[in-house]
């Protein structure tokens, strides 16, 4: 297994996939930081990533005002945190953020809080191409689970 690989998200349903492909391999104090310029998805993601966990469609919303939505699952409590207005870096704590890392925490816009994030968590890097195709680098750090996806099974 690799510990990086870039995948083409030509449309949704490879959104969905990659979605599908990590939500099999989250379990307690996973943690996945999204990254990417304004657009290009990151919501997208993490809301099919809760979906997948929930096994039933489930409404996901961005967590841009509040700064972080919970979603209680049957199996795992998930924090999806947006920190684009995060203005101080320690303004995290106030958010639960602790208590967070004890179940799965999805991040988006994690640059302000790079100094807090765990050793063991897994990386996407969100972007498109010059012809505006999306793509996403996953990089897995310290080893936490996750596959390469194979958009052509």
């Amino acid at each position: 297994m690799k510990d990086e690989f870039k995948i083409n998200l030509d449309n949704l349903r490879e959104t969905e996939k990659l979605a599908q492909k990590i939500a099999k391999r989250i379990e307690p104090k996973s943690f996945i930081s999204l990254r990417g310029k304004l657009g290009v998805g990151k919501t997208t993601l993490a809301s099919l990533i809760i979906n997948n966990l929930s096994k039933k469609k489930i409404r996901v919303l961005s967590p841009t005002f509040s700064l972080v939505n919970i979603y209680d699952l049957k199996n795992i409590k998930v924090w999806h945190y947006d920190l684009f207005r995060l203005s101080n870096k320690k303004e995290i704590f106030e958010l639960d953020f602790e208590l967070a890392l004890l179940d799965c925490v999805i991040v988006e816009w994690p640059e302000i809080i790079t100094e807090y994030l765990p050793h063991k968590r897994i990386e996407i890097h969100l972007d498109e191409d010059e012809s505006l195709l999306r793509y996403a680098t996953v990089r897995r750090i310290n080893k936490n689970k996750i596959c390469e996806h194979n958009p052509k099974k």
